[in-house]
C-alpha cells in the first residue's frame, strides 16, 4: 500500500539527528492551520468570525471564510489574498501576539513612498488655496470699497451739476 505522507508526517536522517518537515509551509499555510486549529479549539463560528471582522473594520463573504476553513484549503494557499483575507481572520480570530505581521514587498514600500510625497504635495495646496482665498476676499473688499467711492464721486458731481444748472 502506497501511502503518501501528510503535511504534518516528518522523516529523520539516518542518524536520527535532524528532523525535516516532508513538505515545507509557507507562512500562509502554516497561518491558515493555525487558524484552524484555533476555530476548532476554541469553538468559533462563521458569524462570530465575520462579526468581529467588522468590528475591526474588515469585511470578507461568508463563502470567502468558508473557502478558508475548508479541509485542505492549506494546500491551495496561494489563492487567497494574505494581506486583504487570511491577516483580517486572523487578526479576529486569534491572540494580537499571535497575529503575524504583514511582509512588505519593495513595490509597496515604493508605493507608501509615493503616497507619503502626494499627501505633503496635498498639504502644501491646501496651504495655497488658502492663501489664495484670502487673497481673492482682500481683493473683493477692495473692489466694495472703490465701488462706494465711485458712487459717492458720481453723486457729488451730480449735486455740484445742480447747483449750476
Amino acid at each position: 500500500m502506497d501511502a503518501k505522507p501528510s503535511l504534518h508526517d516528518t522523516y529523520s536522517t539516518t542518524d536520527n539527528t535532524l528532523e525535516v518537515s516532508y513538505m515545507e509551509h509557507t507562512s500562509a499555510q502554516e497561518l491558515i492551520v493555525k487558524l484552524k486549529e484555533v476555530k476548532k479549539r476554541d469553538e468559533i463560528t462563521y458569524p462570530r468570525i465575520m462579526e468581529r471582522m467588522q468590528k475591526n473594520g474588515d469585511f470578507i463573504s461568508l463563502t470567502t471564510l468558508r473557502r478558508v476553513f475548508a479541509d485542505g484549503s492549506e494546500m491551495n494557499a496561494n489563492s487567497f489574498n494574505y494581506e486583504n483575507t487570511l491577516l483580517p481572520i486572523a487578526e479576529a480570530i486569534l491572540d494580537a501576539d499571535e497575529v503575524p505581521l504583514a511582509e512588505h514587498s519593495p513595490e509597496i514600500d515604493a508605493l507608501k513612498a509615493v503616497i507619503h510625497v502626494q499627501n505633503e504635495e496635498i498639504v502644501k495646496l491646501h496651504e495655497l488655496k488658502e492663501h489664495l482665498e484670502s487673497r481673492v476676499t482682500f481683493l473683493l473688499e477692495q473692489i466694495e470699497k472703490k465701488d462706494r467711492r465711485m458712487d459717492e464721486k458720481d453723486e457729488l458731481i451730480r449735486k455740484l451739476m445742480d447747483k449750476c444748472l
